[in-house]
C-alpha cells in the first residue's frame, strides 16, 4: 500500500513539473512549505538537491534560481475538489463588473490612515498582490466560462492546448476517452496557473482566435508579484520592490488595459 502511495505521489508531481516519472526518479529533492505562523500554507517548494541531474532540471519550465518550484497548495491536494471549483467559477457570468467590483474595493484601501509607515507598506504590498490576483481570476473566469459554453470554443482548445496533443490511447478506447473529454479539459483549465501570461495568451489566441492585448507591461508586474510573495519583496538582486501609491495606481492601469483589452476582443 505504501508503495502504491508513494507511486501515485511521485506520478502527481511528475505530471505537476511536466516530466516523466523516470526523470522524477533521478532526482533528489525535499518537499518545504512556506507557512504563516497560525498555520496558514502559501505554497509548497520542491527544492532540488546539487546532486540533481542537470540535464533533467532543464526540462522543468517552472523551475526557478535551478533549483526550486514553487507550487500553489492545491496542487498537491489529493483531494482537492475540482466540481466545487468549477461550480464555483461558472455561477457568475458578469465578469467585467466583478473585476470592476473588485479593483474598486482594493482602491478603496489606498485611502486608509494606517498608524505607522510599516503597516502601510504591508497594505500597499498585500494590494499589489491582491490586484494581481484579481487579474488572474478573471483571465480564469472568462477562459473556464467562454469555453464550455461554446462547443467551437471547446473544439479549439481540445485541438490546440499541449496537454491533449501528449495523450495517447487506442481506437478502441475512444467512446471511453470522449466520455470522459469534459471532465479532463475542466482538470486541466483549472490546473492551469492563469498568472502565467505566455501561456494564458496562447490558449486565448489558440481557443477564442482573439488578438490578445500586449503582455510584457503586465507581466512584469506578475513577476514583482512574485518577488512580494516568495522573496520577502526582494528581487534576485536584493533591491526592494516599490509598492508605494504611485506603483499601485500604474499597476491598475497597466491591468485595467489588458483586462479591457481582452474584454473589448471578445465583446463581453
Amino acid at each position: 500500500m505504501i508503495e502504491i502511495q508513494e507511486k501515485e505521489a511521485g506520478e502527481r508531481i511528475a505530471k505537476i513539473l511536466d516530466i516523466s516519472l523516470f526523470d522524477l526518479v533521478e532526482l533528489e529533492y525535499e518537499i518545504e512549505t512556506d507557512e504563516s505562523k497560525d498555520g496558514l500554507i502559501y505554497n509548497y517548494r520542491i527544492e532540488f538537491s546539487e546532486d540533481s541531474p542537470k540535464e533533467i532540471l532543464e526540462k522543468i519550465n517552472r523551475l526557478e534560481d535551478g533549483r526550486r518550484v514553487y507550487l500553489e497548495p492545491w496542487e498537491l491536494d489529493s483531494e482537492y475538489d475540482y466540481d466545487e471549483q468549477f461550480d464555483a467559477i461558472t455561477q457568475n457570468k458578469e465578469f467585467v463588473k466583478k473585476y470592476k467590483d473588485e479593483i474598486a474595493n482594493l482602491e478603496v484601501l489606498t485611502h486608509l490612515k494606517m498608524p505607522d509607515e510599516v503597516l502601510k507598506a504591508v497594505l500597499n504590498r498585500q494590494m499589489f498582490i491582491g490586484i494581481i490576483g484579481t487579474m488572474e481570476t478573471f483571465l480564469a473566469d472568462v477562459f473556464i466560462n467562454l469555453t464550455f459554453d461554446n462547443e467551437e470554443y471547446f473544439r479549439n482548445f481540445i485541438e490546440t492546448h499541449p496537454e491533449f496533443r501528449k495523450r495517447k490511447f487506442e481506437l478502441k478506447e475512444i467512446y471511453e476517452q470522449y466520455d470522459k473529454l469534459k471532465e479532463t479539459a475542466k482538470k486541466v483549465m483549472l490546473d492551469t496557473i492563469y498568472h502565467n501570461l505566455p501561456t494564458v495568451r496562447e490558449m486565448y489566441r489558440d481557443t477564442f482566435g482573439i488578438k490578445f492585448p500586449k503582455i510584457k507591461d503586465a507581466y512584469e508586474y506578475v513577476l514583482k508579484r512574485h518577488d512580494l510573495v516568495h522573496r520577502n519583496g526582494k528581487t534576485k538582486e536584493g533591491e526592494i520592490v516599490v509598492t508605494d501609491e504611485k506603483a499601485i495606481d500604474e499597476l491598475i492601469k497597466t491591468i485595467n488595459e489588458l483586462v479591457y483589452g481582452v474584454a473589448a476582443e471578445l465583446k463581453i
